[in-house]
């Protein structure tokens, strides 16, 4: 008697597999959702300490061009104490004549002298008005000298007194910065250590997608460009984003997104569309030496993006496995080329 082996329908085992592995990409959904949280936090954390550094930067550098304005005025000042004390030096020997041209002109019977020496009663009147003018000079001289000196002393001094106060700040800024920057890599850390079991997560269900996009492969023609179609890229980066918000079924770094597409018979052009990726060169717009992809959320004009602009979202712009928006003019110097969905 002869044992006949049942076997099941390929159609069967397929459907069986393929609600084994959503059921498993349903959990891994969950756990991932629930890491999510202290993620968040802790990127909230790296965020503000980012924030605060670039705060402190900002201070930091207000202070050093004070810093080199305050020591500029005071090289100028130096300048001008050296003219100055050579302009008080001739006016103290100017003083020195005057006082000596005063003390003849009113020694002792002066006022007499004048007279008995004068041919005329006009001219002993224009003499005892010299003595009073020579006397009146010395007077507001020595009153001019004095302000000068106490002037150039007191700017001198102010100028010292803020040069050594911005001295002060500027280092008190500088390891305020620095203990901002050690605070701003401890928190890059910790949310590299609370995201990597999410990016571990991740690429479990970037493999699963991976495997029900090839067991649906033939029967996904008409719905290959509606949505996401499996994610061959790695977690956090902008290419694994891109792919998460439409379908991408070519492979390589985002400087290579736009050639690969065109390969396989998707549309391009220079014209941003909503749904569209936008492709950039090399360290155009701010991308990696590796280019950049981003996805084309709203094309202007609308609200917050004006005629002639698109607005798209990005991962890994502004940190690994963070979203952020721009806001970009369409004919931007930086961007290589939009591809368009089938």
């Amino acid at each position: 008697m002869s044992i006949g082996i049942t076997s099941v329908p390929t159609g069967r085992a397929d459907t069986t597999q393929a609600n084994a592995l959503q059921a498993r990409r349903a959990q891994l959904l969950q756990k991932l959702a629930a890491l999510e949280p202290a993620k968040n936090s802790a990127s909230a954390s790296l965020v503000a300490a980012e924030n605060a550094f670039a705060a402190e930067q900002a201070q930091l550098l207000a202070a050093q061009q004070r810093l080199a304005s305050l020591n500029t005025r005071l090289l100028a000042l130096s300048g001008q104490i050296a003219d100055d004390e050579a302009t008080i030096v001739q006016a103290k020997q100017q003083l020195a004549a005057l006082t000596r041209q005063s003390y003849e002109s009113t020694a002792t019977n002066s006022w007499v002298a004048a007279v008995l020496n004068s041919t005329s009663f006009n001219q002993a009147m224009d003499r005892l008005a010299s003595t009073s003018h020579v006397a009146e000079q010395v007077r507001n001289l020595q009153a001019n000298v004095r302000d000068k000196e106490q002037a150039i002393k007191a700017e001198k001094a102010e100028i010292q007194s803020d040069a050594a106060s911005s001295t002060a700040l500027e280092a008190q800024l500088a390891l305020d910065s620095n203990a901002l920057l050690m605070l701003v890599n401890d928190r890059n850390l910790a949310l590299q250590a609370a995201s990597a079991p999410a990016r571990a997560i991740a690429e479990q269900i970037a493999e699963i997608d991976q495997q029900l996009a090839a067991g649906s492969a033939p029967r996904r023609s008409s719905t290959a460009n509606s949505g996401a179609c499996g994610n061959h890229f790695a977690y956090g980066q902008c290419t694994w984003y891109v792919a998460t918000r439409r379908c991408v079924p070519w492979l390589g770094n985002a400087d290579q997104w736009y050639g690969n597409a065109a390969r396989m018979g998707y549309p391009e052009g220079h014209v941003p569309q909503v749904g569209a990726v936008v492709a950039f060169w090399p360290g155009g717009d701010g991308a990696s030496s590796v280019g950049h992809v981003g996805y084309v959320e709203v094309v202007g004009p609308a609200s917050g993006v004006p005629a002639g602009s698109f607005k798209f979202s990005e991962m890994n712009y502004n940190g690994w496995d963070r979203v952020d928006y721009r806001v970009l003019p369409d004919n931007s110097s930086g961007i290589q080329g939009f591809i368009y969905n089938k």
